[in-house]
């Protein structure tokens, strides 16, 4: 026999734990979750005893809701909208994290007693315009945060989508985040590295500008080679390292390990003889290829992102030019994307490597006009500034490889 309620723990990204509860309608259909707002387990099921017993363990949708009530369990794998969206497209655990984590710091201190049919357009744009100078409480202290545009616009648009819902599952006529307009873009245009810095660089002789930094070197040696996602590379295992490929299948992110890309597509990147002799010489090509552990976990973003920063300001680019020109982990991307469409690489060829879905977004990622080469290892050899060998010219083409299923 089944229960009329389930419950279950959330535990919220200020390490706050809070029980809700999932509900059967009289077509045994699983409803839900709600959250009880209760942090134990008895005082939880207390609650959802007494809705029970009025009749109000599902909650009725003509009564006035609260946006809090409304929110509870929306970014939840299993949730209404969540099911709904998975039946149509992929959705990743850290695309959910982050509406929730915008959702607890950004929108609920805001709305989250105001009744959904008393939200208003004019609520919408002050709380977005007030992103300009924010309170927010850190370690205790109310301080001013001057949020960017380009943050506030992607916290908007997760509201609205919450409020579309809301009018979909019937809570609410209209959506007022529709007459509401998006802030200007103060996004940071990248000025992507020259050759010349990239030479500068990775000089033959690596200690001269990384130290014994080897690791960060070889992390930041194969994004500009491969332009993979940084996640993709600390999640790079010695299996998948062969002689003249790297199979592309997984990343490691602040949850660890996760046995897929950020598009749940592999994907095989040819790689200049140099760069995989180099990997197999790290931890003995056990575990995770970058590893300052014998291959058990991989460095630290920190570290190489530290390592990165020092680089650079050895070469001379001072903190103040990194900051303005944007140059971070993700610009290998933009580079990479550059250089193999500069060398005339074809789009289908440039999305192969850097796993683009889309001609829009390799595009966007392209910074320079094309010229006309063929192949993706030449055109590592000549971004790498070594020379051509026999066995380069032997693995020339992309590597056409069967969908090998991950671990």
């Amino acid at each position: 026999m089944r229960n009329d309620f389930t419950l279950f723990k959330r535990v919220y990204p200020n390490g706050t734990k809070v029980f809700f509860y999932y509900a059967y309608d009289k077509d045994g259909v699983r409803r839900g979750p709600w959250t009880t707002k209760c942090v134990n387990r008895t005082a939880a099921k207390n609650y959802c005893h007494r809705l029970f017993k009025d009749g109000a363990l599902i909650p009725d949708k003509k009564r006035p809701c609260t946006f809090g009530e409304f929110d509870a369990g929306f970014w939840e794998r299993g949730s209404e909208y969540v099911k709904n969206q998975e039946s149509r497209a992929d959705i990743t655990d850290h695309y959910i994290d982050n509406c929730r984590r915008m959702l607890v710091n950004q929108i609920l201190p805001f709305f989250a007693d105001t009744p959904l049919e008393k939200i208003t357009d004019k609520d919408v744009n002050n709380w977005l315009l007030g992103f300009r100078e924010r309170k927010v409480k850190i370690d205790g202290k109310t301080r001013i945060v001057h949020y960017r545009n380009s943050y506030a616009n992607i916290v908007f648009a997760t509201f609205s989508i919450m409020l579309s819902e809301a009018v979909r599952q019937g809570y609410i006529s209209s959506n007022p985040c529709q007459k509401v307009r998006r802030l200007k873009n103060d996004r940071k245009k990248m000025t992507i590295l020259t050759d010349e810095e990239v030479r500068k660089l990775f000089p033959d002789n690596y200690k001269s500008i990384w130290g014994d930094k080897l690791i960060p070197y070889a992390v930041c040696r194969l994004a500009y080679l491969t332009g993979m996602r940084i996640g993709e590379i600390l999640g790079l295992r010695g299996e998948y390292v062969f002689d003249k490929y790297i199979l592309v299948c997984g990343q490691y992110g602040e949850k660890g390990y996760f046995p897929y890309t950020k598009t749940k597509e592999n994907r095989s990147i040819p790689l200049i003889p140099e760069m995989i002799a180099l990997m197999r010489g790290l931890n003995n090509g056990n575990g995770y290829v970058f590893s300052m552990k014998g291959g058990a976990v991989p460095v630290s973003r920190s570290c190489v992102r530290t390592a990165y920063n020092d680089a650079l300001n050895k070469i001379g680019i001072s903190k103040e030019e990194i900051e303005q020109r944007a140059l971070t982990l993700h610009s290998w991307r933009h580079f990479l994307n550059t250089e193999l469409l500069k060398q005339g690489l074809s789009v289908s060829q440039v999305q192969s490597v850097t796993g683009h879905k889309s001609i829009d977004m390799t595009e966007r990622y392209n910074h320079l006009e094309a010229c006309q080469i063929t192949d993706v290892m030449k055109a590592q050899t000549t971004i790498a500034g070594t020379k051509k060998t026999k066995d380069n010219q032997e693995g020339l083409k992309l590597v056409e490889m069967p969908n090998i299923k991950s671990a």
